[in-house]
């Protein structure tokens, strides 16, 4: 058709047929050729199926879970394991470092014939008497235990293979015992526990406190007595140089106040709020993860949380920051009082080499002023003999003066013979001098002739040749003119030419085009293809509804979900896991079912990367 048609005028907005055939459907029901009939009890199974499937897969998501979780677990022990087991090594290094330092002592106060040899025996000799307490302790009480204990492991290999009746009244006897025996050890270890306690009361006493206490440097402010007794020839000197040690003492005395005044803080409690044996559990178990360990507060925070469980995470951070804070301020005090000690001792020993350099130089002014004395008097001995020497000289001076008088004005005779001498030669170079000059200028008015006689000839033959240029333009002109005449003709003649051709055409056109009737009443009558479709459909028993409406040239669900790769990626999305590296890594390494042809693998990629 070679135009389109306007089916405006035959659009209308009610239709009637529409409505009969609703009315037909509604009152048919399930007995109606296009609809069936549901299979709830089907649907139900299916549904119950689909959240049996989906419990399971939630049960394996759990059980993942849980599985990470443990591992994640015995992944962190397996760390603080590490961590301690260095921590120990470190810990029973330095017990056997120390423990050998304290027996060289001993061993030394013992041997050696001193004020405290009589003390150190003695604790030799109730050294010895507490391991012989203590070896017939473990005899008395550890040692039964573990000999019940082999004799139980016998009775028991013994007897649990036999089927006796008879043994179950020993049953109730080796029970007894066992009770009894644990009785006793409870009270054992309570009476030990009490005698701790005790014990512990007892070391933790001012005095004993006091005297194992570490003794923390102090400085003894003001100026020392020993720069006092130094020797110093200059008071002002010695005065100024002493007051150094009071500004010194002010200067480190504000550094300490400003230290103590930003840690006020710290101050106030030793413990920040804790107890004595929690903060020292704390400041161990810091220290048992040293601060180059890999991954360290998330194992030190684990650790603190696992041994202080009634604590917070933020009463944690707060104590640690405490604990940084009271050991920051802790170092910065002794460094300052380490540094104000050193400054002191430097000072002192700086006054001492000034003190040391003003007795030298009061000595070296004395020695000064004595040679002052003997070199005034070589002074004027030397004085007395150069005044000689120079008299002598000045005569000598007037004698050379007059040679050297005598010499110039024979040399300037000299000079004037040579002055006139040249004076002949330079006229005599003049006179040539113009003679050749004037050779020169005749011989430029020859050349400057002959030049011009050669620039009037280049003159007429350039006038000469712009004629002919001139003549030359004009023929071309004319030229170019027919052609563009020529091709205007050319394009005219293309153009009536193409007129012609599409006349014929349209010509052909009008013999070959078809002629429709307008035929409105085809818009709502049905087609050939429906009387035939609903001929077919008379002669059929039943219809298949779910038989395709068309035939299908491609893959269906069936043989897509024959690729296990399918399969895979359904049971991961399933679970949750499609969008993890792990699925992804398990749907790369699945194979296809059927391996693709060599000659159909595509070279487009291989042949642009090879051309960049």
């Amino acid at each position: 058709m070679s135009g389109a048609r306007d089916y405006k005028h035959l659009v209308t907005t009610h239709r009637e047929e529409e409505n009969e055939r609703q009315l037909v459907r509604r009152f048919a029901g399930s007995k109606s050729k296009t609809y069936k009939a549901v299979n709830y009890d089907k649907l139900r199974t299916l549904a119950a199926e689909k959240k049996f499937e989906g419990h399971r897969a939630l049960i394996r998501v759990k059980k993942l879970k849980q599985i990470s979780k443990d591992s994640k677990e015995q992944n962190i022990l397996k760390q603080h394991k590490k961590v301690w087991q260095k921590e120990c090594i470190r810990l029973n290094n330095l017990r056997k470092r120390f423990s050998g330092d304290v027996e060289i002592f001993v061993l030394q106060n013992t041997e050696d014939e001193t004020v405290c040899q009589s003390t150190f025996q003695e604790f030799e000799e109730y050294q010895s008497r507490l391991l012989d307490e203590l070896q017939a302790f473990k005899s008395d009480t550890v040692d039964p235990i573990w000999t019940l204990r082999e004799d139980l492991q016998y009775w028991l290999a013994t007897n649990l293979a036999s089927k006796n009746t008879g043994i179950k009244g020993e049953y109730q006897q080796i029970g007894e015992a066992v009770e009894s025996v644990k009785q006793q050890q409870y009270t054992i270890v309570e009476k030990l526990d009490n005698e701790q306690i005790s014990l512990e009361k007892e070391l933790g006493i001012d005095t004993l406190l006091n005297l194992i206490a570490p003794v923390e440097k102090s400085v003894d402010q003001g100026i020392p007595e020993e720069a006092f007794d130094i020797e110093c020839p200059d008071l002002e000197l010695k005065a100024s140089v002493l007051q150094e040690f009071i500004l010194l003492d002010e200067r480190h005395r504000q550094r300490l106040e400003d230290c103590e005044e930003k840690h006020s803080h710290v101050m106030r409690d030793d413990n920040g709020g804790w107890s004595d044996a929690d903060n020292w559990s704390f400041n161990v178990l810091c220290e048992a993860y040293p601060f180059d360990l890999h991954n360290r507060r998330t194992l030190l925070f684990d650790r603190l949380k696992r041994h202080f469980p009634d604590h917070t995470r933020d009463q944690l951070l707060e104590h640690e920051q405490f604990c940084i804070d009271r050991r920051y301020y802790l170092e910065r005090r002794k460094a300052i009082i380490h540094d104000w000690l050193r400054d002191r001792k430097e000072l002192f020993l700086k006054a001492k080499a000034i003190f040391a350099e003003a007795c030298i130089e009061a000595e070296l002014d004395e020695a000064k002023n004595e040679c002052k004395l003997q070199q005034s008097e070589r002074c004027a001995s030397l004085y007395n003999k150069v005044k000689l020497w120079r008299e002598k000289k000045w005569e000598q001076l007037l004698l050379e003066q007059e040679v050297l008088a005598a010499e110039k004005q024979k040399h300037d005779e000299i000079m004037r013979e040579a002055q006139d001498r040249d004076l002949k030669i330079r006229q005599q170079d003049k006179v040539k001098i113009k003679e050749y000059q004037s050779k020169q200028e005749e011989a430029r008015c020859v050349k400057e002739e002959a030049d011009r006689k050669r620039l009037e000839e280049l003159k007429r033959h350039m006038e000469e040749q712009a004629i002919l240029d001139k003549e030359r333009v004009v023929f071309r002109e004319k030229q170019l003119l027919q052609k563009l005449i020529e091709k205007d003709d050319k394009m005219r003649a293309r153009e009536q030419a193409e007129v012609e051709k599409d006349e014929r055409l349209e010509n052909l056109r009008k013999q070959v085009r078809p002629i429709a009737v307008v035929k409105p009443e085809r818009v709502w009558q049905d087609t050939e293809s429906w009387h035939n479709r609903v001929a077919g459909d008379e002669d059929a028993q039943e219809v298949d509804i779910q038989r395709p409406l068309f035939k299908v040239n491609s893959y269906t669900a069936a043989k897509v979900n024959e690729d296990s790769r399918v399969r895979l990626e359904n049971k991961l999305r399933d679970m949750g896991l499609h969008n993890t590296d792990y699925g992804r890594q398990m749907i790369k390494q699945m194979k296809p079912p059927t391996q693709p042809r060599k000659d159909m693998e595509s070279t487009v990629f291989k042949f642009n990367t090879n051309e960049s």
